[in-house]
Order: structure tokens, then sequence, then C-alpha cells
């Protein structure tokens, strides 16, 4: 048994019996060996006290010759005693008289056995002072004269029997003096434990949260013992105590969450609302900009048609990055996995930058450091590259009034297929003082706050820089020095792409063959402007088109268009009956009469993820989100039908 796992009462029962066996065991042991060596001098002393005894008893019969005497007092004697056999001699050795119990007087001599002998004497007679004739002078001594002696024969088994019985009846008594005092000392173990027990019941009630006062017993407990029910029922009264405060905090907490998490669902409604709301009417301001443009005019009017089509897209961007950065911070925004060119991807980037500085006066170039090689394709977002790297170039841009702004993209290759690029934008602008550098990545943050600041913005742009490197696995820094420029620098890693980058479309229907000599298109949307831009671009692209208000509409027209239509835009949010919904009955539709499913690309101002993947899920065969660009809408449509 481990000592460390035995119960207080066991250890206690060892605490309280083990002296007491000890001391038991002890006494036992000296008091039974001192009656072992008592039993063996009292036989011993009683066998030569029956040899002294007998022999001047046999003094007469000795002397006499008379053996039936003799042998009558052995066999008297031999019976009131513990001997074996008792036998006499005479003064030479001759056996005169001989008794015992079992044996003859010739086989005694092959046992061994314990002797206790006597000699007999005869004494002299004493006659008195008046007797002149019996006179020492005469020549008679007065001393006594050996006659013989007498033996007394002891089997050495009556003493073993007798220290047998002896040990016997110790065991027996050590035994039950042993029992009764574990019993004893268990009494008085179960008075001590019986209050220690109900303390452990009570700490166990505690455990298992029932906190309700118990009584405090005083009679026949100790002080430590009520001491202790007593502070026990304080503590009860504690965590009583607590466990009303954390129930009343877990239920604020709760509340609070609710609250939270219904105001993180309005806001995510709001954002998705406020993004169609926003985005539809600028569709239909860059639709009819990008049209106008299209058509002669002077310069003054192309002027003025290009500065409003910048402020629309920069208001565009301004929407993107705030659904963005609300994406971000809901921890929705997930990162796409596709193979892309990282140089043409940030060549491409610094050109469409290129003409936004030469306006500024400002010199833009880029520059590829480190063994980049003739092929580098990797594996991962390259929109968000992109968006990277246009923020650094907008902030850049706008905060240098004369100079330069130089981009360096730098290319290591790492272990494991891998490979950490590395890229800074420098400046020769105004640069930011030291004591704002910790601030400048801060949502909303400014370098020159205020009423009179002299650059408009949100303050987003490098605060979602920060947060999509961090996204996607890097770090960026920068280094300034006020009034002598600015220089960000970031590192992404990347895998290495197994193949050279192709351009993958997120749905891979081959183009189909328009259906007649002309092509027929379906615009699907209740705004009328935004109608009236889709169809012009259609158009433009060489459809004829049929319009439709709702998708109750929309399915009605694919219903009675005998020909059919080439491809159906179709918006998402509309009155009547909703995109989603239009598009699942045209589907269904088609596959009971037996027809090829029909490319719809859904047109919505709602550009998040869950949208996305709604109008996969209904049947929509691509996605493009508002406004749109000519050249987006033929890069869509390209995927499907032959243009």
């Amino acid at each position: 048994m481990n000592r460390q796992n035995a119960s207080l009462s066991r250890k206690l029962l060892l605490l309280g019996a083990l002296p007491a066996v000890v001391m038991f065991v002890a006494l036992m042991a000296f008091f039974t060996s001192a009656r072992l060596e008592d039993a063996r001098t009292d036989l011993a002393e009683s066998s030569q006290m029956l040899a002294d005894s007998l022999a001047p008893a046999l003094e007469y019969a000795v002397v006499s010759g008379n053996i039936a005497a003799l042998e009558q007092t052995l066999n008297q004697s031999l019976r009131r005693s513990k001997a074996e056999w008792i036998r006499v001699t005479d003064v030479v050795g001759k056996e005169l008289g001989f008794v015992s119990n079992s044996l003859d007087s010739s086989s005694q001599r092959h046992h061994n056995f314990d002797i206790y002998s006597a000699e007999i004497l005869q004494e002299p007679l004493d006659l008195g002072a008046g007797t002149g004739w019996f006179n020492p002078g005469y020549g008679f001594s007065s001393g006594s004269l050996r006659v013989g002696a007498v033996e007394v024969g002891v089997e050495p088994r009556v003493l073993a029997d007798r220290q047998q019985s002896i040990l016997w009846s110790s065991i027996a008594v050590g035994v039950a003096m042993l029992l009764f005092t574990i019993v004893l000392v268990n009494h008085f173990l179960n008075n001590i434990l019986q209050p220690i027990r109900k303390v452990a019941s009570r700490v166990d009630q505690l455990i298992t949260g029932d906190y309700d006062s118990q009584p405090v017993t005083t009679k026949g407990n100790s002080k430590e013992i009520v001491a202790i029910q007593k502070q026990l029922n304080e503590l009860a009264d504690h965590l009583e105590k607590l466990r009303t405060t954390c129930d009343q905090t877990l239920a604020v907490s709760e509340e609070a969450r609710e609250k939270a998490e219904l105001a993180s669902h309005a806001k995510s409604e709001f954002l998705a609302t406020m993004s169609h709301e926003l985005r539809t009417p600028l569709n239909g301001v860059l639709g009819m900009v990008e049209l106008i443009q299209e058509e002669p005019l002077t310069k003054r009017q192309r002027d003025y048609l290009g500065t409003a089509r910048q402020a629309t897209e920069d208001l565009l961007t301004v929407i993107s990055d705030i659904l963005d950065y609300a994406r971000m911070d809901s921890g929705t925004l997930e990162l796409e996995h596709q193979e892309f060119d990282l140089r043409s991807i940030l060549a491409n980037c610094a050109a469409s930058y290129r003409h936004a500085a030469e306006q500024q006066g400002l010199a833009l170039d880029i520059n590829f450091l480190g063994d980049w090689p003739d092929n580098p394709v990797v594996v991962g977002d390259a929109p968000r590259v992109r968006q990277i790297l246009a923020g650094l170039l907008d902030n850049s841009i706008k905060y240098t009034s004369n100079g330069f702004v130089s981009v360096r993209a730098s290319w290591l290759s790492l272990e494991s297929g891998c490979v950490l690029f590395g890229c800074s934008v420098s400046d020769s602008g105004a640069g930011i003082p030291s004591d704002r550098l910790h601030n400048i990545f801060h949502t909303f943050e400014q370098v020159d706050s205020g009423n009179t600041r002299a650059h408009d913005g949100a303050g987003l742009g490098l605060s979602l820089v920060q947060r999509l490197v961090e996204l996607m696995g890097g770090h960026i820094q920068v280094e300034s020095d006020f009034g002598e420029g600015s220089s960000f620098r970031f590192e992404l890693p990347f895998e290495l792409a197994d193949a050279p980058a192709t351009v993958q479309p997120e749905f891979t229907d081959i183009p189909r063959e328009q259906l007649g000599k002309k092509s027929w298109a379906l615009v699907v949307e209740d705004n009328e402007v935004n109608q009236k831009v889709s169809t012009t671009l259609l158009n433009k692209l060489g459809f004829e088109t049929d319009t439709a208000n709702n998708g109750q509409e929309a399915v009605d027209k694919v219903k009675n268009k005998h020909e059919g239509y080439d491809v159906i835009l179709m918006d998402c949010q509309m009155p009547v009956m909703d995109g989603y919904h239009a598009t699942r009955m045209i589907r269904e539709w088609e596959q009971g009469n037996g027809q090829c499913g029909t490319p719809i690309i859904a047109l919505t101002a709602d550009v998040s993820t869950e949208t996305e993947a709604s109008c996969r899920a209904s049947g929509m065969n691509d996605y493009i989100p508002k406004p749109v660009r000519r050249e987006t809408l033929r890069e869509v449509l390209s995927r499907r039908i032959r243009l």
C-alpha cells in the first residue's frame, strides 16, 4: 500500500496502534522468556527436590534391605512427580530399585534424560549425654555414612511441552489484547474523524455549488473543528456573492455580445446596402462619362470630363477602401491563391500611375533588383498585391510636389520553393515628422490633420496597406526625414508556381458560338441609367439588346424569346423578383425544355464575398462588380461567347 494514498483514518489508526503494539510485543517477549526460564528452573528444582526428599526417606529401606518398602515409596513418588523414572543404587552402584512410567532399567540408558541425583546417607544415632558406653573416645565417628544414591530421570519433552504451552497461551493473550487495543483505538479515532468527515463533505458541497450555510456543532467537537466550520460558512457566503456577481456579469456580457453581434450584422447589412446604393449611381456616371469621351469634344470639354471621371474614380476608391477595411475588421476578407506574374503586376501598376505623376511634374520609375527569373510566377492574391503598391504610389504622388517617385522591387529565392518579395516606394516629398511616424499606419491618421490641411483624403490608405501586408504574412516599415522625403518598404512571402502563369478565369465554361448572325443580350436592371449604360456598352460590342426592369420580366422574356439570348446581364437586387430567384427559375425552365444554359453574368454593386457566393449558388456563370467598365465587360463576355 502506498502511504501517500492511505486514508487519514488508517494513518491515525497506525499512529495510535503502532506504539501500543510495539510496547505490547516487547513486554510479551520479555514476560514470555521469563516464564520459559521459570518453567525450566521450576522443573529442575522440583526434580532435584524430589531426589533430595527421597534420599532420607529411603535410608531405612536401603540399610535394612527392605526392597518392597523401597519400591512402594518410589512408585508413590513417581506418580506425584513429572519424572519418567526413579532409580536407587547402593554405595557400589548396584541397583536396588527402579520404577518407570514406560521404560525398563536397561532401555533407559539408551535415552537422553535430564538426571537429578541425591546421596542416601545414614545419620548417626544420637543416644544422649548419659550414655557412657557409646562414646567417641572408643573409636566411633559421629559423621554420616553414604549408603547409596537416588536418581530421578526427567524426559526433556516435559520441558518442551511446558514451554510450548506457555508460548501458545502468551500468543493467545497477545492477540486478544492487540485486537482489544485496535478496537479501542478505532473507537476513539471515529470520534476524532467524524467531524473531519463532515468538514470534507461540506467542502464537496461547496465544490458542487451548494453554498447554503450549515449549523455549527460545538458539542463533542474540538475548537479547531468548530473554527473550520465557521470559516467554511463564511467561505460559502463569499462564494454565493461571487456567483451572484458572476451571473450578473455574464448576463451583462451576453447582452453586450448579442448587441455587438446585432451591431456587426447591422453594419454588414449597412455596408452591403451602401455599396449597392453608391456603386449603382457611380456606375451610371462613369459609364456615361466613358461614352461621352468617345464623342467628338473640345479640349476644354475633354478636360472637364476627365476631371469628373477622376473624381468619380477617387470616390469609388474610397468606397472600396472602406468596404475592404470593414471586411478585414470583421475577419471576412479572404485572399485568393492563384498563379500570376509578379513582375507584370508591378510594371502594370506603376505604368497606370505614371501619367498621374507626370501631370504633377514627377518622374516615376521602377527598377527590379536581384536575380529575377525570366518567368517570375508565384501563387497569391494578385489584386491585393496591386492594391498595396497602388496605395503606396497614390500616397507618394499625393504628398510629393516636385522631384521623383521611385519603386524598387527585389527577388530573394528561399528554400522549399518559396521566394521573399521586397518592394520599396521612395519619394522626394515633404517627409514625415519623427513624432508622427508611429501613428502613420493608424486608421484615419494624416500627417497634416486639421481644417487647414493641404491634402485631402480619408486617411484609410496606409492603414489598409498595412493590414493587407500583414494579412498576407508580411510586414511593412517606413523611414522618413521631415523635408527630405519618405521611403515605405514591405516584404511578402510567396510560393513559386509549378508552371508559368496563365490567365485562368474563375469559370471555365467554353465560349459558345452565337445562335444566329446577330448576337442578342438581355439586360436585367431596375435602374434606368445603369440599364442605358449597359445597353450602350453591349451595342458598341456588337450586341442587339432587350431590357427587363425586374426578374419576373426577365423570366418571361427568356421563355418567350424563341431564338434565345446569347448572354444575360442580371442585376442582383431588384423589385418584384431579385436576380437570384430569376436565375434559378431560368435554369429550371432550361432544364425542363432541354435547352443549353445561357451564360448569365451577375451585375451588382455589392462586392462582398457572400454576394459572389450567392451568385454562383443560384446558377450564374460569372460576376462583374459595378461600376462596369467596357474592358472588364469585354473580358468577361469573351469567356462565354466568341466576340
